[in-house]
């Protein structure tokens, strides 16, 4: 049986091209009475009939579909294999419904222990609100400042913590439609200004604000608002983080070796899992207390966050205070009361920014505070100067995230001013 590849204008089979060999290998060994220029031209005639029958085979059409097919496919299992470990070993950031047991267990009053608060935290969010049986008369929207705000600190009034980590401005107006989806407006709402709030898309460093993205474009067609691009919001770095295998390596290695596994618990604290509330707020493990977060610790976080911070200015996007500004315009129509606040700096922290491009930023932000609540009729409480405050430095663990101490001194500020609300 003979096997033959098309070779330019003729037909080359197997047999021929062994014959064609043989004959190569015997004028090679010759007595040499042929011109060495005739007998090199057609060794080189010959191989390349034979190069040219490889190089058919490898680029025939159906050959390079396959090659293609097969190596899409594995392209294809490669990465879904990477997204399922991805969400199985920590469904709490990836998964779809990866919040969905931790609301279900504080819908009955229980703490849910987490690994550390690498969470999707707008997706807790929204399976929280899902589950309330009743709206709480205060709620605080702000960043993850507001972590350790326990309900304890506003004694005699329901307390909800709806702090999201890393927020930006889409954040407001996609949490507002939350609360309206789930019927949970309350009657006194607080809204957290921070320094980063306002900027823009193309300068932020972190992408933990992109779930919330889905909410913030309901919330624009509900006021008819105009919307960012998708393209420019589209949740590019987690879908990168997905399909990432140094992040499953990361996550299946902790899963494996951890003691214990999230999950909902009785305990009042934990010593190795930090905890997420029925209020909202969080509690850290035991270990990150007495062991992680010392002093010096703190201080080396400080200086770090300065040295990137001093010569950097605060931008503020024009369409995010045009959004806020259709927000509150939203909120006012349905009669809640809003309440704004700047949360207070470490002391360390702000003291070395004075009179830096950053302190200018910052004065900004405040300006833009004092604007809203001027336009709108807010109540301002709390300040980026932790001494108006009086919050001391052994009170954070970083720049800018304050215990409960300090975190009582911002909330006692917010019943009298509160107070003299309801005395007018």
């Amino acid at each position: 049986m003979s096997v033959s590849v098309n070779v330019e204008s003729g037909a080359l089979s197997i047999e021929d091209m062994v014959k064609a060999l043989r004959e190569v290998a015997k004028e090679a060994h010759s007595d040499g009475q042929s011109s060495a220029h005739s007998q090199g031209a057609k060794s080189q005639s010959e191989a390349s009939k034979i190069a040219a029958v490889r190089t058919h085979s490898l680029t025939e059409p159906h050959s390079i579909r396959n090659y293609a097919t097969a190596f899409a496919t594995a392209l294809v299992l490669g990465f879904g294999a990477l997204v399922y470990g991805n969400k199985t070993y920590a469904p709490e950031m990836y998964s779809d419904t990866g919040m969905i047991p931790a609301a279900d267990a504080q819908a009955k009053g229980l703490n849910y222990a987490v690994f550390d608060l690498n969470l999707n935290v707008r997706a807790w969010r929204d399976a929280q609100l899902a589950r309330m049986t009743k709206t709480p008369d205060v709620i605080i929207i702000g960043a993850s400042q507001w972590q350790e705000a326990h309900k304890d600190l506003l004694k005699g009034m329901d307390f909800f913590n709806a702090h999201i980590h890393r927020d930006y401005w889409e954040d407001l107006p996609g949490m507002v439609e939350l609360l309206v989806r789930h019927d949970r407006l309350p009657k006194k709402l607080i809204i957290a200004v921070r320094d980063k709030q306002f900027t823009p898309v193309d300068d932020r460093k972190d992408w933990l604000w992109e779930p919330g993205i889905p909410a913030y474009r309901a919330f624009t067609k509900r006021v008819g608002m105009e919307t960012e691009s998708w393209f420019k919001t589209a949740p590019w770095h987690r879908w990168q983080a997905l399909i990432s295998l140094p992040m499953f390596f990361e996550n299946f290695t902790r899963w494996q070796h951890a003691p214990a596994h999230p999950g909902p618990t009785t305990l009042a604290r934990s010593e190795t899992m930090d905890m997420i509330l029925p209020d909202g707020s969080i509690l850290w493990s035991n270990r990150k207390l007495n062991q992680v977060f010392t002093r010096e610790r703190t201080l080396n976080e400080v200086d770090s966050f300065a040295k990137v911070a001093l010569n950097n200015s605060v931008n503020i996007a024009p369409e995010g205070v045009a959004a806020w500004r259709k927000t509150f315009e939203f909120l006012k129509s349905k009669g809640v009361q809003v309440y704004l606040v700047n949360p207070p700096f470490n002391p360390d922290f702000y003291d070395q920014i004075e009179g830096t491009p950053y302190a200018a930023g910052l004065a900004k932000i405040e300006a833009l505070t004092q604007k809203f609540s001027k336009d709108f009729g807010f109540p301002i409480f709390g300040n980026f100067n932790p001494h108006k405050v009086g919050c001391v430095a052994e009170q954070y663990i970083d720049a800018e995230h304050a215990n409960p101490v300090c975190m009582q001194k911002i909330f006692d500020q917010f019943v009298a001013v509160d107070k003299q609300l309801g005395a007018k």
